[in-house]
C-alpha cells in the first residue's frame, strides 16, 4: 500500500512538459496501478495512463500566453478519452514493468501521442478565429531597405535561440524589438501548421530532420532573445528582420522554419 501511494505521489507530481518531446512533436506519460493478476494490473496501469495523458495534454502551452487548459474555459473545448486524437495515442509494451507486492501485482505503461495532425487540427486556431485577433491586429514588420540577395535561394529559416531560456509552444511566433510581426499563425498555412507545426524544434542544423524542414541553404539568424508572456516567442534584431523579410514567402506559408534550441 506505501508503494501504491509513493508511485500515485510520483505520478501526480510530474511535470507534464518534460514530457513533451517538442523534436519529434510528441507526448508520453506513464501509468501504474495494482491489480489481482498481471492482467488486471496493466489494463488499470493503461486507464491510469490515458488519464494522466488527458490531464497532460491540458498543461500544453498553445501560444506564449495561452494552454490547452485556458481553451477549455474559453472555447469550451472538453479533453476526454471520446476526443478524436486521443484515440491516436499507442502503448509502448516495451516499457510494462511488473511488481510483486504481497498477493498483487503493480504494473507501469507508458503511453505516447503525437501533437500533429489531429491534436493540431483541434488546437490550432481556424481562420477568422477569434484567437487570431490579436496576431492580425500586430503591425507587420516592413524592411528599412531590400537586403542583397543571397548567392543561393534560402531553402528555409532557422532561428538561433541557444543559450536562451526556451518554453515551446504550438505556436510561437518571431517579433522585432519594436514589437512588429515577423511570422506567426497568421502568416502560415493551417494544412502545413497542422502537418508539420508551425515551427520545428531542433538540436541540431546539420542533420536529416534539420534539412527536410529547411532544406539545404535556410537563412540562419541568431535571436536577440526570447519574448512573449512566457518566452516561447523569438526576439530579432530589426537589421536581421530585414534578412528574413528576404525569405521566399511561400517557403514561410509552408512552414519551413526551426528554432534551434539547447
Amino acid at each position: 500500500m506505501k508503494y501504491l501511494l509513493f508511485i500515485t505521489l510520483i505520478l501526480q507530481t510530474i511535470l507534464f512538459s518534460q514530457d513533451i518531446d517538442w523534436v519529434n512533436k510528441t507526448i508520453t506519460i506513464d501509468g501504474a496501478a495494482y491489480g489481482k493478476n498481471k492482467l488486471m494490473a496493466k489494463r488499470g496501469a493503461k486507464t491510469d495512463a490515458r488519464r494522466n495523458l488527458i490531464e497532460a495534454l491540458k498543461e500544453i502551452r498553445v501560444d506564449s500566453k495561452t494552454t490547452m487548459r485556458d481553451l477549455e474555459i474559453e472555447e469550451d473545448l472538453v479533453v476526454t478519452q471520446a476526443s478524436g486524437y486521443i484515440k491516436q495515442a499507442w502503448f509502448d509494451d516495451n516499457s510494462v514493468e511488473y511488481e510483486r507486492d504481497g498477493e498483487k501485482w503493480m504494473c507501469s505503461i507508458s503511453i505516447t501521442m503525437p501533437l500533429l495532425g489531429e491534436y493540431s487540427e483541434v488546437v490550432l486556431p481556424k481562420e477568422n478565429s477569434k484567437r487570431l485577433s490579436s496576431e492580425t491586429s500586430t503591425p507587420v514588420h516592413k524592411p528599412a531597405a531590400a537586403p542583397p540577395p543571397p548567392k543561393e535561394p534560402y531553402t528555409g529559416l532557422i532561428i538561433d535561440l541557444r543559450g536562451n531560456k526556451v518554453i515551446p509552444s504550438m505556436m510561437p511566433k518571431i517579433v522585432t524589438e519594436d514589437g512588429a510581426l515577423l511570422y506567426g499563425m497568421s502568416s502560415v498555412s493551417r494544412q502545413y501548421a497542422t502537418n508539420m507545426g508551425v515551427v520545428g524544434y531542433i538540436k541540431k542544423i546539420d542533420n536529416q530532420q534539420t534539412t527536410i524542414r529547411v532544406g539545404d541553404n535556410p537563412l540562419v539568424v541568431k535571436a536577440k532573445g526570447t519574448t512573449g508572456a512566457t518566452p516561447s516567442d523569438a526576439l530579432v534584431s530589426s537589421k536581421d528582420a530585414d534578412l528574413i523579410s528576404s525569405v521566399n514567402e511561400n517557403l514561410l506559408k509552408e512552414c519551413r522554419v526551426a528554432f534551434l534550441i539547447d
